[in-house]
């Protein structure tokens, strides 16, 4: 993985460019601190489906954990009237 200020990624785009096409991982660095990582197109695709799952399998999660769970008002009402009251 290489590293670059953002000065050095202004001034020389191009073989940022051309490396990253080619796979590597640029860190980008502001003020002497990581602030960016530039990757390619497909590998941030990867991490993308690495990270999220389908909608219905997580809704079923949130399903199920909500029947284990036993809520603490009767009404949306009741928590918003408890809610007012703690200020």
């Amino acid at each position: 993985m290489k590293t670059m200020t953002a000065k050095d990624l202004k001034n020389h785009t191009g073989e940022v460019m051309r490396a990253v096409v080619k796979g590597e991982e640029v860190v980008v660095t502001f003020h002497g601190k990581p602030s960016a990582v530039i990757v390619s197109f497909n590998e941030a695709k990867k991490k993308v489906r690495m990270v999220a799952r389908p909608f219905e399998e997580a809704w079923k999660d949130i399903e199920n954990a909500l029947k284990k769970t036993k809520p603490a008002f009767k009404t949306w009402k009741e928590g918003i009237r408890w809610s007012r009251r703690r200020k």
